[in-house]
């Protein structure tokens, strides 16, 4: 994508765009790749939508934009449940390039006018890959703590993205999209107050509930996991 014309030539005549292309994690190649990559392909595809007048883009970012879970120095969460007004604090080349394509997106909704749809994602999984790289490890809470213990099914988050596609918003928008539970045995107050125990834990919290909130992509776009860990064993 870093020929700008080449991506127009693959845009045209589109009603909207899935951006889903990026490097997913900075751990096999250099910082430096990993953000130009990102970031660049970001640009370039924005920059194409508001040359061909393509009014919705759908952006898939990451749960990185909150700094998790590939952080250099540790630090906990202000607040659990996670939602969309907590401080977004990316140190790594990944979470950077996430939270920059966010402000990417804003940037053209100034210019355009176009309405910008952004989905935040923790670890995805499908029951293939959730038996292999999770589920021998869920009774190990140190296991995924950095990920805050959270997952999605890869089928809810195509249904994330066909409803983004058709709810009647403007501007730009960031949700959240998560399964509702943790993938731990562990209950969720005891993970937070265990390795993020100056975390404020806000009312209702409890039981098995992921750390990240969902409630505003239920309310606004009618998400609603379908799939959990249940479903895989």
């Amino acid at each position: 994508l870093e020929d700008f014309g080449e991506t127009v030539g693959v845009l045209e005549g589109c009603d909207a765009i899935v951006h889903l292309a990026a490097i997913p994690r900075p751990i096999y190649h250099p910082n430096s790749v990993v953000f130009r990559t990102n970031i660049l392909a970001a640009y370039n595809v924005f920059e194409a939508a508001a040359t061909l007048g393509i009014q919705r883009v759908i952006y898939t970012s990451s749960i990185s934009v909150t700094g998790y879970p590939f952080y250099h120095r540790f630090f906990e969460p202000e607040y659990v449940p996670i939602d969309e007004n907590h401080p977004p604090a990316p140190q790594d080349s990944y979470g950077l390039s996430k939270y920059l394509g966010e402000e990417i997106g804003k940037a053209f909704v100034r210019r355009t006018g176009m309405k910008v749809i952004s989905l935040r994602m923790p670890w995805i999984h499908t029951p293939e890959s959730y038996a292999r790289d999770v589920a021998p490890f869920r009774h190990d809470p140190q296991f995924g703590a950095s990920n805050l213990w959270a997952y999605v099914d890869s089928r809810d988050v195509g249904q994330s993205v066909s409803l983004s596609l058709d709810v009647d918003l403007e501007g730009f928008h960031a949700f959240f999209i998560s399964a509702p539970d943790t993938f731990m045995e562990t209950p969720s107050r005891e993970l937070v107050e265990a390795f993020y125990p100056h975390s404020e834990i806000r009312p209702g919290f409890g039981g098995s509930q992921s750390l990240l909130s969902s409630a505003k992509a239920e309310k606004i776009l009618g998400f609603k996991a379908e799939y959990t860990r249940q479903d895989y064993e």
